[in-house]
């Protein structure tokens, strides 16, 4: 358990294993760095991981908003910078994909290979109306009102077990944070020039019950993407990291081993 202040922000990390390139874990629209805890142990056998709480997440800071994908983005490369990390392989969840593709746009230097599981290439309007509706009911009564609706379109009912495991970290939000990150998700604005200044190796992956970002988005998305790969796992429905942790894992120890 440690913290780093970039200047900007101090976020709280996890740092487990050795060796380099290090990976940088980053984490979905209301996790932290405890929805890595089944991954990063695996990953931590062959290399050095970072699972870091996210700007208003987890044991980091939580300054007052608004916050935007690009200030998530640029607080993960001034971490990498402050800690003297020259370049790692990213992998983002969820909204976490959306803030490690803009990483990878905004800061190409720092990404050696790059993971997208369960993202997107955008926000429908009725996505976007969701998410602010959800932010609105969030900051008026905190989050406890919209627990169920979130945690059953991210974890389909043959992981109703996992989704009750995850319960306690959703509703340990700071309510305000998390209101604050779903509208900057709302607010999402990387076009589709945007993705295709991605220079890493990318592979984006999606579970096959993902309700909120189906395969169909991936597959989207790993097209904008210049040579991405796409992947679908069987088993998994929004947040294959903690679904489907084993599978997930082989698929990304595989990509990131690969030899360029």
């Amino acid at each position: 358990m440690a913290w780093l202040d970039t200047g900007n922000v101090t976020l709280h990390y996890e740092q487990l294993g050795v060796g380099d390139p290090p990976v940088l874990l980053i984490h979905e629209l209301g996790g932290n760095w405890q929805s890595w805890r089944q991954l990063q142990p695996v990953l931590a056998e062959s290399r050095r991981t970072y699972a870091v709480d996210l700007r208003g997440y987890g044991l980091s800071e939580k300054p007052i908003g608004p916050y935007e994908i690009e200030v998530y983005a640029d607080d993960l490369a001034a971490f990498m910078r402050t800690a003297k990390i020259s370049v790692a392989d990213v992998i983002g969840t969820a909204m976490g994909a959306v803030i490690g593709a803009s990483l990878a746009i905004r800061h190409s230097d720092l990404v050696r290979r790059l993971v997208l599981c369960d993202g997107t290439d955008g926000m429908t309007i009725e996505a976007k109306r969701y998410t602010h509706e959800r932010a609105v009911k969030v900051r008026a009564a905190g989050m406890r009102p919209v627990v169920i609706s979130s945690l059953t379109n991210s974890f389909p009912q043959h992981h109703a077990a996992l989704r009750e495991d995850y319960r306690a970290i959703y509703l340990a939000n700071d309510p305000i944070a998390y209101a604050e990150a779903s509208e900057a998700l709302a607010r999402m604005n990387i076009a589709a020039e945007d993705f295709a200044r991605v220079k890493a190796p990318t592979l984006a992956v999606t579970g096959a019950h993902d309700f909120i970002w189906p395969p169909e988005t991936g597959r989207r998305l790993a097209r904008l993407i210049p040579g991405a790969r796409f992947a679908v796992i069987a088993n998994a429905g929004h947040f294959p990291h903690i679904q489907t942790p084993n599978e997930f894992a082989r698929l990304v120890v595989e990509f990131l081993d690969e030899k360029t």
